[in-house]
């Protein structure tokens, strides 16, 4: 028995069908309070645990310390060595895991791995280049696999991976999970949410459902409704004001 299999938490059956479905690029649009990163952490964990090199990336350094903290006590009987300026945990199987910070957009750059977890993907502010110009990259050499896991944020690159992979596109696969498939969330819980939040706020975060337009407050159905049908024939224009 491994030492994640001692100290993991066994995955709830939505986590499981993620895992069981997984393929080389995998998108997980989910609830709040789904357990995307505990999925994250048990999927970095056993890569490493195989002597993998491996990268966990976040949007900021503070949303790194908790999983660094989390994964080193999850692997304590394996490390061989931690360094937290380094901010990268070494196995004595050989595996390792380094921790990246995505406020700058070449993180990891000029690194190889076997397998990445992007976590909180929805919050990044410019995920499109740092996978296509850092991240994608370091997977070459080893052929490594990717986790975008996240709550959306509108539609953005987030969004558009997720496409991908409903796509059929060749080696990526996304799910979108609402935060219901956690067993450990009171059903009761989520409902006093959503008759307590606007709708599509509670569908964003509670069901992983992206609005519109995260900028815009009256979303785009409330613009198709003030655009109107054209009363003369030919192409239409529409004008806005922004009084704010």
């Amino acid at each position: 028995m491994t030492a994640i299999e001692i100290y993991a938490p066994a995955p709830h059956p939505g986590q499981r069908r993620v895992i069981d479905e997984a393929r080389r690029f995998n998108v997980l649009m989910c609830g709040r309070r789904f357990g995307k990163t505990t999925l994250g952490k048990d999927r970095i964990g056993r890569a490493a645990w195989r002597g993998m090199p491996t990268a966990w990336f976040a949007p900021t350094y503070k949303l790194l310390t908790e999983v660094w903290r989390e994964l080193l006590d999850m692997l304590a009987p394996e490390v061989e060595s931690s360094n937290v300026q380094e901010r990268q945990i070494r196995l004595k199987t050989g595996g390792l895991i380094d921790f990246w910070s995505l406020d700058h957009p070449d993180a990891g750059r000029g690194r190889k791995y076997g397998l990445v977890v992007i976590d909180e993907a929805g919050l990044v502010a410019d995920l499109e280049q740092a996978w296509h110009g850092a991240i994608r990259p370091t997977l070459a050499d080893l052929r490594g696999s990717a986790w975008f896991l996240g709550t959306p944020k509108g539609r953005r690159f987030f969004y558009t991976l997720y496409a991908l992979g409903q796509s059929g596109d060749a080696g990526w696969m996304s799910w979108r999970i609402p935060t219901s498939y956690n067993p450990f969330i009171a059903a009761s819980e989520i409902e006093a949410a959503r008759a307590s939040m606007p709708e599509a706020t509670f569908r964003q975060e509670f069901e992983g459902v992206p609005a519109d337009d995260s900028g815009n407050p009256f979303g785009l159905d409330a613009i198709r409704d003030c655009a109107g049908t054209p009363l003369t024939p030919g192409p239409a224009v529409a004008k806005g004001w922004d009084l704010a």
